[in-house]
Order: structure tokens, then C-alpha cells, then sequence
């Protein structure tokens, strides 16, 4: 008998529809998943845009007029009297009159950004972004503009110019008349905290129109109003509110804004608080070293932010001096801003009774550098001397200091939280003008030996605002951008 082989076992339908048994996951997969987790599965989608979060309403420094140089200082020649006569008799004669003249000089200051990108960093990012260097030195180019805008705003020579980021002079320390005395004419407005008005700024347009005897209204595109969007949009709600009409203009090419009685209205990032505040500052008296009297004093610090602006003034504090030698440390942790801004100036307030402090000066926010050349040691305490404040970190005190107090003003006082500044000002580049030498150049810069890879870059600028008078630009200070 020959044997017949076993048939394999047939398969129903149910069986037909059963997966194969799985395999059991080999012990390196099972530890790889393990430490890895299930994300290392899921594949990554990558936007191939970069988006910019870092945004500025930045059109002040375009809407202002420019010129380039060839020298460190532009002067503007002004005339500031003219022959004067008379009624006389007939075939009298009158004194021999002449005008008189005096001229204005503001000196150029450089600004500098420095980056760098390595090659392997330019390699695996070109099929996402592109050419990484060239995108890095176009945000270098567009963050300089903004720290350009933020000096032209709040930048001060004298406090700086003995240390390593010398500035020069911004509309907030060229602009602080707030009483008219002798042949200074005023060009400020306290407003005290009070809410966006068109009060207030029709008493802000009076009073250029009162010393510069033209009439802005009827001739405003040659004149612009800046404030910040905040104030703007209030502006705008509170004139629609009273059935008045916004007209828009355009300034530039390509720069369309609106405007109040014929004025532009030009936005700009740096004249408010962002509700950023000064922390806590301690105040410590010493009976010797100085020339303070005796006796109990007042402060309230706060800092002007780079990119940013002043923000709002400390809690105040007190210090009782005795003799007539004394001192009072000021001291404090380095504040911070939005978006990692750093302080570049600190405005010290003082006063003799409770909330009564004004401007004593201003003072810089860099001691010196490291022993590198290049890291800065930020100031943590003020020294008020009698005559001057001294910046100081820890013993390090810098080389020189300005001998005597930098931008007092008596009428200008601490800003709390939310107060921003209106400024008016002339557009006419015969009473107001940005020169520059150098407006926002690349420069190469070449590798190193310790650093073979890095394809470093730096991009270059000098500027400054030249202002023919005083009178040329109005201030309205400490407004609540609310109605």
C-alpha cells in the first residue's frame, strides 16, 4: 500500500481574513523606541517661510529729511535778528542796526551690528530658508534701523560720551523747555498723566505756531505729528466720535498716514512705557565724598530701553544726608525689557518733599567693557554726588565721567506705566535734518584662526539729528493714550 501524503488543513473563510502573527520587536528596536519615544516616528513638516516676529512701527526715521556728508558735523547757519528802525524826524538819522547770527553744529555718531553664521549652519539650512547669511544680514540691517530710530528718539551725548556707546542727542534731550525764559521760547507740555485730547493737541500746535510765527495747518505736510499706534488709534476713535473727518496724506513714496488739521501723523515704536517699570531701587546716604547738604531727599529712577524707550520710573524712595559733604547710592538690578531689550541710559528724578522729583540727569547705562574689548559691565548703582551722577558696577567706576549733571529739567517729571510723549515737528530740512556719512553699509569681516568656520559680517551707520532751533519741534509729555 502505498502512503498518501497529509493534506494541509483547508482554511474558512474566517481564517482566510486573519493577519499573519506579528513578529516580536527585536530587543534593539524595543530599546531605540524606548529611549527615543514615539516622536522619533512621526515625520517633521517644516514651513519653508521664515516668519518675522519681530516687528516695529518704524517710518520716522524715512519721513525725516536726510542728506549725506562728508565731514563729523553739520551746522545750520541761523539769523536771529534783523536791523531794527524807526519812526525820525525829518532829515534825522537812527543808530546803525545789524542782524545778529549763531550757529548750531550736531556731531556724527556711529552705530554697528555685528553677526556671523558658520558654513555648516549656511549648509543644512539652504533647503529650508535659503541663503541664511544674506537673511542674517538683512535683519541686522533692519535691527539697526530700529536702535537708529530709537536713538533719534531717546538718545543723550553727554551721559554717553565717556563711555564705550557714545549717542547723540535725541528729541528727548533736545526738547525740555517748559517755560519760556529769556530768549528761550518753551517747547513742552506736561500732561500730567491726562487722557489723549484734542485739547491737548491743539495747545501743542499753538504753541510751535506761537514761536515759529508759521502757520502749520495750512502748510502741515512740511510738519508731522508723531505718536505711537496706541495714541493714534485713540486719536482716530476720538475724532470719529466727534464727527470730525481724518484725511490721509502721503508723505513718501509709499508711506500713506493720516493727519489732524492738515498735519501727518507719523507712528513710531518708542514713546511709551509698554507698560514696562523700573524694579526696586535702594537709596543709601554716606556723610562723606560728595556736596549734598543736609537733609531729606527724594528719588524715582527709571531706564530708556534700547528698541523700546523710557519705561515707567520706580516706587520712590528716600535718603537722609547730614553735613554738607554727603552722598546717596542709588542701587538696583539691571532691568529688562520686551524682546530682550537692555537699558542704554538711566534718568535719575529727585525732589526735596514726596512726589515732587524732577529730572536730575541722565546717566549711562555701560560702566566700561571686559577685559575682552567687547562685553559690556552694565551699571548697577548711581552715585549722587552734589555736582554729577556716577555710574558704577560693584568698585568698577568708569575712567571719566561728565564733571556736572547731564539734561536736568525741572519740569520734567517721572512717567508711570502707559504715559507716552506726542512730539510735533518740522519736516523742512532748513530747521530739521538727518545727515549721515554712511546710511547702513555691509562689511565683510574675515575669519579667524580660532574660528575657521564662521562667516562673520557687520553692518555700519553713522547719523545724528541736527535741529536748527529749539522751536522747531513741540512736546507733549506724560499722555495716557486712552479716551
Amino acid at each position: 500500500m502505498v502512503a498518501r501524503p497529509r493534506s494541509a488543513p483547508r482554511r474558512g473563510l474566517f481564517h482566510a481574513h486573519l493577519p499573519p502573527p506579528e513578529a516580536p520587536l527585536s530587543r534593539e528596536l524595543a530599546e531605540a523606541l524606548t529611549a527615543a519615544g514615539a516622536s522619533a516616528l512621526v515625520p517633521k513638516v517644516i514651513d519653508p517661510n521664515l516668519f518675522e516676529k519681530l516687528r516695529r512701527y518704524s517710518p520716522l526715521i524715512e519721513s525725516l529729511p536726510s542728506q549725506k556728508i562728508r565731514t563729523t558735523t553739520y551746522y545750520f547757519n541761523t539769523r536771529n535778528g534783523l536791523a531794527s528802525g524807526g519812526a525820525v524826524t525829518d532829515g534825522g538819522a537812527r543808530q546803525v542796526s545789524a542782524g545778529s547770527y549763531f550757529q548750531t553744529g550736531a556731531t556724527i555718531k556711529n552705530l554697528q551690528v555685528v553677526g556671523a553664521v558658520t558654513g555648516y549652519a549656511e549648509e543644512v539650512t539652504a533647503d529650508v530658508i535659503g541663503d541664511l547669511r544674506g537673511r542674517e544680514i538683512m535683519g541686522a540691517i533692519k535691527g539697526l534701523r530700529w536702535d537708529t530710530e530709537q536713538m533719534l528718539v531717546a538718545g543723550n551725548a553727554g551721559a554717553t560720551q565717556y563711555g564705550p556707546y557714545p549717542q547723540f542727542d535725541g528729541l528727548a534731550s533736545q526738547i525740555t523747555q517748559f517755560t519760556a525764559t529769556g530768549s528761550l521760547g518753551q517747547n513742552c507740555i506736561d500732561a500730567a498723566g491726562g487722557n489723549i485730547s484734542i485739547s491737548l493737541l491743539n495747545q501743542l500746535i499753538d504753541m510751535v505756531e506761537s514761536y515759529t510765527a508759521e502757520q502749520l495747518t495750512s502748510g502741515g505736510a512740511d510738519w508731522m505729528l508723531v505718536m505711537s499706534s496706541t495714541s493714534e488709534g485713540a486719536l482716530a476713535s476720538l475724532l470719529t466720535n466727534q464727527q470730525r473727518f481724518v484725511n490721509e496724506v502721503e508723505i513718501i513714496p509709499g508711506l500713506v498716514v493720516p493727519s489732524y488739521r492738515n498735519i501727518p501723523i507719523v507712528r513710531s515704536s518708542y514713546l511709551g512705557t509698554k507698560g514696562n517699570q523700573m524694579g526696586t531701587v535702594t537709596a543709601t546716604p554716606a556723610t562723606t565724598g560728595g556736596t549734598l547738604a543736609a537733609g531729606t531727599y527724594y528719588y524715582k529712577v527709571s531706564a530708556v530701553m534700547s528698541r523700546q524707550g523710557e519705561i515707567a520710573a520706580c516706587a520712590e524712595v528716600n535718603a537722609t544726608t547730614t553735613g554738607s559733604t554727603g552722598t546717596v547710592t542709588l542701587a538696583f538690578s539691571t532691568p529688562s525689557g520686551f524682546q530682550a531689550s537692555t537699558p542704554q541710559t538711566y534718568m535719575v528724578y529727585r525732589g526735596t518733599s514726596a512726589g515732587q522729583e524732577t529730572l536730575l540727569g541722565y546717566v549711562d547705562a555701560t560702566v566700561g567693557l571686559q577685559s575682552d574689548g567687547v562685553t559690556p559691565i552694565p551699571t548697577t548703582s548711581i552715585v549722587d554726588t552734589g555736582t554729577a551722577l556716577v555710574p558704577q558696577s560693584g568698585v568698577t567706576v568708569p575712567a571719566q565721567t561728565p564733571a556736572t549733571y547731564v539734561g536736568t529739567s525741572t519740569g520734567l517729571k517721572p512717567r508711570s506705566a502707559g504715559q507716552e510723549d506726542i512730539y510735533l515737528m518740522s519736516r523742512d530740512r532748513d530747521n530739521l535734518l538727518r545727515p549721515y556719512v554712511r546710511d547702513i553699509q555691509p562689511k565683510d569681516v574675515f575669519p579667524t584662526t580660532s574660528s575657521p568656520d564662521s562667516m562673520p559680517f557687520a553692518v555700519v551707520s553713522d547719523t545724528c539729528l541736527a535741529i536748527r532751533g529749539p522751536e522747531w519741534v513741540g512736546r507733549l509729555t506724560r499722555v495716557a493714550p486712552a479716551l
